[in-house]
């Protein structure tokens, strides 16, 4: 089985202002219990899929390449620091994605229904986009969920970190390790203007 999911990767330089404030964020929150996601492993996560016999690659592909056809190249922009489900029981950090012609939220539907097609199921909450930057160990008491999210209000994470442009797809592969996930793109599928 592979682990499977369909994303969106970060130009280079958006990765380096994302280490940065990766790194910032790790002297002001020493002190909580989080595990941070290495830079080079963070994807803006269009689908996840899941355990995924390989011999289905092809159908996901060929159902995938319909789905984006609608889809012309968009760029969006990503800054702010946010949490989920919210800031009493923080889980995860993340930064946030600017969306406001709804293109990515778009985009993730049609793949969405697409891979419904298929047999995974749709989502049952809105896409919103955003790059998981850490997550809250599992041992975290709820004292220490509420304050890390009352304390992200605080921190001063740039709105506008950057540009990233939105022109291709790919399904990635994700295999785990005690290192970190390894990470490979099995097929890009391109966006293209009509």
């Amino acid at each position: 089985m592979y682990r499977l999911f369909i994303s969106v990767d970060l130009p280079p330089d958006f990765l380096e202002k994302l280490r940065g404030t990766q790194n910032q964020l790790k002297r002001s929150l020493a002190n909580y219990p989080l595990r941070w996601t290495r830079p080079e492993g963070i994807h803006l996560t269009l689908k996840f899929l899941g355990d995924t016999d390989p011999a289905r690659i092809d159908d996901i592909v060929a159902i995938l390449t319909q789905a984006v056809d609608p889809h012309p190249p968009f760029e969006i922009s990503a800054g702010g620091l946010g949490c989920f489900p919210n800031p009493n029981k923080t889980s995860v950090l993340w930064i946030g994605v600017e969306d406001r012609d709804k293109r990515l939220q778009k985009l993730a539907a049609s793949i969405d229904n697409a891979t419904n097609s298929l047999g995974w199921q749709r989502e049952r909450r809105l896409y919103s986009g955003h790059l998981t930057l850490a997550r809250v160990q599992r041992n975290a008491k709820n004292p220490e969920r509420r304050h890390l999210g009352q304390q992200l209000s605080t921190l001063g994470v740039p709105q506008n970190m950057g540009i990233i442009s939105v022109d291709e797809i790919h399904l990635m592969r994700s295999q785990l390790n005690p290192q970190g996930a390894i990470y490979t793109s099995l097929a890009t599928l391109q966006l293209v203007d009509k």
